[in-house]
């Protein structure tokens, strides 16, 4: 659950935009207003938790449930008059003090690299599939050559007998049963001490 400080201070934030922006809101009032009542009646619980009794903290918590759904029912209001006006959403969203959704692939590099735990160690990660394995190797000599480091079920792995101040090339490529997938890009890793 988000603590009941940030809740009230967002909660506030998104009701203070959604009043603001009476363009695109002007259908919320009664909503507006009763999310505002639920706040005030949760900040005004609050202190009497500190010394209070436990039945005090029970109605703080029942008040910011109640507070929590008003607030979820105005986020939704939000996300139904943005989906009306397609054209105007990301200005809608943005009205309200909330974020847009970001559909799509999150970028995580395919190979990656950085100074591990031990002296002269790295910590060597490849973006994970499920149900292959991975071949990790390196090379000493600009990517000539490359020699196996590990092959894995892990993603991730520690490499030792690092040189400091000597550039390696590390890359990676998917095992599957008995075939091999393309090599990663090589990555350039150097250890500074």
């Amino acid at each position: 659950m988000t603590p009941i400080p940030t809740l009230t201070v967002i909660g506030q934030s998104i009701i203070n935009k959604m009043v603001a922006a009476t363009t695109y809101f002007t259908g919320a009032a009664t909503l507006l207003a009763t999310a505002q009542t639920a706040l005030n009646l949760l900040v005004a619980s609050i202190p009497h938790t500190v010394d209070g009794t436990k039945e005090d903290t029970q109605t703080m918590y029942l008040l910011a449930k109640d507070f929590k759904v008003k607030l979820t029912i105005l986020v939704l209001y939000a996300d139904v008059v943005a989906i009306s006006n397609p054209d105007l959403s990301a200005s809608i969203i943005a009205a309200a003090g909330l974020l847009e959704k970001r559909n799509g692939v999150i970028n995580i590099p395919q190979l990656s690299a950085k100074r591990g735990v031990a002296p002269g160690t790295a910590i060597l990660r490849r973006k994970a599939k499920r149900g292959f394995m991975y071949l990790f190797e390196q090379s000493v000599d600009g990517g000539l050559t490359y020699t196996a480091v590990a092959n894995s079920t892990k993603a991730a792995i520690v490499v030792g007998g690092l040189a400091p101040l000597k550039m390696y090339l590390f890359r990676s490529a998917l095992i599957k049963g008995s075939v091999q997938g393309d090599y990663t890009a090589p990555f350039p890793f150097a250890l500074t001490t």
